[in-house]
């Protein structure tokens, strides 16, 4: 098979796979993220140890590109290049939070549980407001969360 078939096989394969699979390796890779900057967080400079972290993004998605560079699109809106922008602000401000909770001695246990339920709340509220439905269970696993990190929040007094 040539390195062209076999590189579209494997866009094609990641194509097919379903949405909630992408959620789950998003979730694990965010728990990861969290370990790795706790652990870190004392022995950097919180500014950069962000740049840091952003400049191993680029670094990373780079190498993941370039192959397939000449098979794929890379904007097809100018609306998501602002997004991403906006994106890329936040993971900064993200990195940048997080480094300073995590040097300032907040527990993983704590301060894992209420970044990562805080992020849920807020893209479950975002996607309320912009039209997906509202549910039951949607509404219960929003206060579960939100009792969560509130809960966890508490044990630090």
């Amino acid at each position: 098979m040539s390195r062209t078939k076999h590189l579209v096989s494997k866009i094609c394969y990641i194509d097919l796979m379903p949405p909630v699979i992408f959620a789950i390796l998003a979730a694990i890779t965010f728990g990861l993220w969290t370990v790795f900057h706790q652990a870190a967080s004392a022995h950097i400079n919180q500014i950069f140890g962000a740049i840091l972290v952003s400049f191993t993004a680029v670094i990373a998605g780079t190498l993941v590109l370039l192959p397939q560079l000449k098979n794929v699109q890379l904007v097809t809106d100018q609306r998501g290049v602002y997004f991403l922008i906006l994106a890329g602000v936040a993971a900064f401000a993200l990195d940048f939070f997080a480094l300073q909770a995590y040097s300032k001695g907040l527990p993983i246990t704590v301060g894992g549980p209420i970044i990562i339920g805080g992020s849920i709340a807020i893209a479950v509220v975002v996607g309320f407001l912009l039209g997906e439905p509202v549910t039951l269970t949607k509404l219960i696993a929003l206060a579960l969360v939100i009792s969560g990190a509130t809960i966890l929040a508490m044990t630090m007094n």
